[in-house]
């Protein structure tokens, strides 16, 4: 028996080595992939700073081929800026700015992008607290709602294990208040992740990257040429077909335009 539980022991010591191993590998690697992530970020900037936007361009782009990166995206609109490509600039402030919404340097320059380019359209008016609720649950919020949701449904359920077993009555229902508390805190913050993650999977927005693109009344060539849009106007797509997709512009105008003159933000 005794030799047997030493056995066990040695076992579950080998595990627990090899584990430590590996999760120090891991740790190691990703230390490693992060280091030229930063060094490929900083060269890009350095490029940047000396006039060289074009390198500049080409290394944001690199960080932003395998993650999200919010200064790689914002620092990439800037250089498409010093370019004068305003419509991949704002492509790439916007895409910014779902990351971190409210950015006040983001939005500054968003501004002056916006004022270089022909279309000027203004948006039907909408509620106030519909532009609240949409910064609230910017896809740039979705890892905050979902930290939050984690942390308050965790505390929760630990309140009330500690309410059951606890002897006291008034603690047990202490203990019972604040993890119904935390509970539904956790539940608010469920509802906050899921929109914002909604908002990633079904927002479709687009941003016009060629000089000038027809709208059409039907997908196709030989539909009638209802209006023009031109770089750096901000759509939203309403359908898509095969090469040909309808759009809908800020002031309700709808209409199919070539999928080919657009980008998704």
């Amino acid at each position: 028996m005794e030799k047997k539980l030493k056995r066990h022991c040695q076992t579950w010591t080998n595990t627990a080595f090899v584990a430590v191993i590996v999760l120090g590998s891991l740790s190691h690697a990703r230390g490693q992939t992060e280091a030229i992530y930063k060094a490929q970020f900083d060269s890009a900037n350095e490029a940047y700073a000396r006039g060289e936007f074009d390198l500049a361009q080409t290394g944001y782009q690199t960080v932003l081929n395998d993650r999200v990166h919010f200064e790689a995206e914002f620092n990439l609109g800037n250089a498409f800026f010093k370019q004068q490509k305003y419509g991949l600039a704002i492509l790439h402030y916007e895409r910014a700015r779902q990351l971190t919404p409210g950015h006040e340097d983001l939005g500054t320059n968003l501004i002056l992008a916006n004022s270089q380019i022909s279309d000027r359209i203004e948006a039907l008016p909408t509620a106030g607290i519909s532009e609240l609720w949409q910064g609230v649950v910017a896809p740039g919020r979705y890892i905050i709602w979902q930290r939050l949701m984690i942390a308050f449904w965790t505390f929760g359920f630990i309140a009330l294990a500690a309410r059951i077993f606890a002897n006291n009555l008034g603690n047990r229902r202490i203990w019972g208040t604040v993890g119904t508390s935390f509970l539904v805190m956790g539940i608010a913050f469920s509802c906050l992740s899921w929109a914002a993650l909604n908002r990633i999977t079904n927002d479709q927005s687009a941003i016009v990257l060629v000089g000038e693109s027809p709208v059409r009344s039907q997908p196709g060539l030989t539909g009638l040429t209802l209006f023009m849009v031109h770089e750096g106007t901000k759509i939203s797509i309403v359908q898509k077909e095969e090469q040909f997709t309808k759009i809908e512009l800020p002031n309700g105008n709808v209409g199919w335009i070539e999928s080919k003159d657009m980008e998704a933000i």
